[in-house]
């Protein structure tokens, strides 16, 4: 299918579904190209240790093939793939996310709970005319519950470890419902959702939900007008709770508006919004036909516009953590400056690596704000662990990792996150600016400094002799760097005094 270069595409690989999105804008709205679902089960091929079957990793890489002939003609750039819950939680994801990128062609990016939130709040906000009024968002996913509150924006973001998968399987094995089993369900949930009751309890004007779960339950009460079209009321659940516990096994679920694929699953998610309703003590939720991959487009297109949302989490960081923001930008002034001197060297892409190291300058000095002695180990953990809204967690680990080697003796990635490469020429870029600006001068460094690479382990500086002459201790750090980089990584950094 061919698409133009207006087109974005989101492919989220949820615990329950693969879902596809390929849309345009139109006057700042949406209009959708192309949808595609399988349902994949991706949660339900987990064992004990946390592991992905090789059954369920043969039915994602299948469906995967088919997203990938839907997506030809996309620009690449203008498109995202997002794992949530299952890829975050298995211990093996990164020997399926390797077969996975394979056969998209494409990386694949495993975000954190609360911004898989941030991104469901972001697609129903963009279902609803732009208001003041407080939004409580809830997503009920195959391996995961988001729950948010905003306005136009997010303001309280949580994600539950509970879904339409897991407690499918958990409370309700081999499709067996009774009651006592529904009210394990519900409270086992109540339970997950209790200690964040306060922050959410009467916090909104009104209560929107998202995903397949909740619009398969919207549209069995509207089916048997329990509840009017698009609502869910607290009446209405009631009857179909009624129904629910009344049938042996989720086979025989014949009830009016539930499709037979949504059957194996329908129990543990209808026990989760049930939870949710009674602890929020909602009255009602209007249901939203968007979730997160609608969230990803507008995220995308945002990037893609000067309205990144990972530019606001570095300024954010910026001032929470007390970094000296002058100094962060004279530093990455100056890393942009050299940077094309060893792009070709890159196998990180040339836009994500110069992004990378703009905000790796910015931020490099993080981890003073908790100990000035190893600081660079300590703004690497945060930059690591945080929670850092627009960013994937292989975008963090790459921050973190340039971070961390920005100064002392370099150390080689850790090989637990998946697609993490030592791009070591972008590493020396950022070394060299931090030794440039050591003395934290506010004057600009001449333009005579220059920087080639005509191999990847190769360095030549360029620098006038009466400059050097003039900053002896940085002269003297930039001969110890070329003796750390030559031992530590064989890289050679030869300097060239000019007359």
């Amino acid at each position: 299918m061919a698409q133009n270069s207006d087109s974005y595409a989101a492919l989220d690989l949820g615990s329950n579904s693969f879902h596809l999105l390929i849309a345009s804008f139109h006057e700042d709205k949406l209009r959708v190209i192309d949808r595609h679902k399988d349902m994949v089960r991706l949660a339900a091929g987990l064992d004990d240790d946390g592991r992905l079957s090789d059954t369920a990793q043969e039915r994602a890489l299948e469906s995967l093939a088919k997203m990938a002939d839907r997506l030809r003609g996309v620009p690449r750039r203008q498109i995202r793939v997002v794992g949530t819950n299952t890829l975050r939680a298995a211990t093996n994801a990164n020997e399926f996310m390797a077969k996975a990128e394979t056969v998209l062609g494409l990386p694949i990016n495993i975000i954190s709970g609360t911004e898989e939130a941030r991104l469901v709040y972001l697609g129903v906000a963009n279902d609803f005319a732009p208001e003041k009024q407080r939004r409580l968002v809830i997503d009920i996913g195959g391996g995961s519950t988001e729950l948010v509150i905003g306005t136009n924006t997010p303001r309280q973001l949580e994600s539950l470890p509970m879904g339409c998968v897991s407690f499918s399987m958990r409370y309700f094995k081999n499709g067996d419902i009774s009651e006592k089993a529904f009210k394990k369900a519900v409270n086992a949930a109540r339970q997950m959702i209790g200690p964040y009751v306060e922050p959410f309890r009467a916090q909104w004007d009104e209560a929107v939900g998202s995903s397949g779960t909740i619009r398969s339950i919207g549209k069995i009460l509207a089916e048997q007008q329990f509840s009017e079209a698009g609502y869910i009321s607290v009446e209405g659940l009631e009857k179909l709770k009624d129904q629910v516990i009344a049938t042996d096994n989720s086979r025989n679920l014949n009830i009016p508006g539930l499709s037979d694929d949504r059957k194996e699953v329908f129990v543990g998610g209808f026990a989760v919004l049930y939870a949710l309703f009674q602890e929020l003590d909602m009255q009602g939720l209007h249901v939203s036909a968007y979730a997160i991959r609608e969230g990803i487009v507008h995220d995308l297109a945002g990037r893609l516009h000067h309205r990144d949302k990972r530019e606001d989490t570095i300024k954010q960081f910026i001032i929470q953590y007390g970094i000296d923001g002058a100094q962060g930008d004279r530093i990455a002034e100056l890393c942009t400056r050299l940077l094309p001197a060893v792009t070709q060297h890159l196998s990180t892409p040339e836009q994500e690596a110069e992004a990378l190291l703009r905000w790796a300058a910015q931020l490099h000095e993080l981890g003073l704000a908790i100990a000035h002695g190893g600081y660079h180990k300590h703004g690497a953990y945060i930059l690591g662990n945080a929670d850092m809204p627009g960013f994937s967690r292989q975008e963090q680990a790459r921050l973190s990792f340039l971070v961390a080697n920005h100064r002392r003796k370099p150390k080689q990635p850790s090989t637990q996150t998946y697609g993490i490469t030592a791009d070591w020429p972008l590493i020396c870029i950022l070394r060299l600016a931090c030794i440039f600006y050591r003395r934290r001068q506010p004057k600009k460094l001449p333009d005579a400094i220059s920087l080639n690479s005509p191999q990847a382990d190769q360095l030549n500086l360029s620098i006038p002799e009466d400059w050097l002459n003039m900053n002896p201790l940085i002269a003297a750090d930039l001969e110890d760097e070329a003796e750390l980089l030559n031992k530590s990584l064989n890289i050679t950094l030869s300097i060239e005094r000019k007359n």
